[in-house]
This record gives C-alpha cells, structure tokens and sequence, in this order.
C-alpha cells in the first residue's frame, strides 16, 4: 500500500480546508499517524529534527494505539516558510531512505532505495553551485521521494520534498 498527494493545481482543497489559490500561502504543522510498518514524509522538516540543516530522524515521535490494537506511528512535521497550497505534500508507505548529503536524502521503497541514491549522489553539488548563482537554499531539505511508476508526472518540487518518477533512474 501506498499513499501520495498531488494537490497542483487545485486539489489540495479535497485534502485540508484552504484558500486553494497560489496567491494565498500558508504555514503549517501536521501530526500524521500510520500503522507501525509505515513511513510519512511531506513537504515539510521533520519537527523532532534537532536542527534545520540536521537530516529529520527516519524513526517515530510516538507510539499511539487504536481501537482495533493496532500499533501506529506519529509523525510530526512543521514548514515554517509559507507556501500556496498546491506546494503541500504527503507520502505514506513502506518506505526506506539514504543520506546523500547532511541536508538531503532520498526516499523509496525498500527495493529500489540504493538505485535512487546512485541516480541523485550529486544533487549536494548542484545545491551548492545554485547558492552561488544565487541565494541560500531556503527550505533547509531538500529531499527526493521516488514514487512508483503509476506517478502519472515527471516530478513535482515541492519544498523539502521533491517527487520524481522511477523513470528517471537510467542507472549510468
């Protein structure tokens, strides 16, 4: 089982109560709960994050029990940068990561997690010669979740958390 959003253009409004409108943007904080075998990321830091360049923590901020005795996880996030609506994010899943630098990671399913980090190894470079071109990367994240092939686009640059399609692995 997996779970993502795509709120662009104008989804996010089936999602939270909001001003879907690029022109209205927003910060927020979320507390998201998922069974025990599962991870959340979003476009967002992770709020147990000892710092804003400190990669968040893969691990959980609590343990809750529901009705049925099944163990879940909360996840705890906050994006203290204001964003319009179609930039929030949420992927749920059985999900593994690596560091590929002290400020990025990548995300996937457990399978294809080195490939992806092969694929994206210089994306620290490329921050850095972008900083020089022009400011400090503002998020403090920037990782990458690779979604399974039924992703129906390229990508999509969220803050903290960028969503591509495995067919940008070419493995060379």
């Amino acid at each position: 089982p997996y779970i993502f959003t795509q709120c662009q253009a104008i989804h996010a409004r089936s999602l939270l109560p909001c001003q879907d409108c690029p022109s209205v943007k927003f910060g927020y904080e979320a507390r998201v709960s998922v069974p025990d075998w599962a991870t959340c990321v979003m476009s967002a830091l992770s709020k147990d994050a000892p710092s804003k360049n400190a990669p968040p923590p893969p691990t959980t901020s609590s343990n809750d029990s529901d009705d049925n005795n099944t163990t879940t996880t909360t996840f705890h996030f906050h994006q203290p940068t204001p964003i319009p609506s179609y930039l929030f994010a949420l992927a749920v899943g059985q999900l593994s990561s690596m560091d590929i630098s002290p400020r990025c990671r990548v995300w996937s399913e457990p399978s294809m997690v080195s490939a992806v980090a092969y694929e994206f190894a210089q994306v620290e470079q490329f921050l850095e010669v972008a900083e020089e071109l022009t400011l400090e990367y503002q998020w403090g994240r920037y990782d990458i979740l690779c979604l399974p092939p039924s992703f129906p686009y390229g990508g999509m640059e969220n803050p903290c958390l960028t969503f591509v399609t495995p067919t940008l692995l070419a493995g060379d």
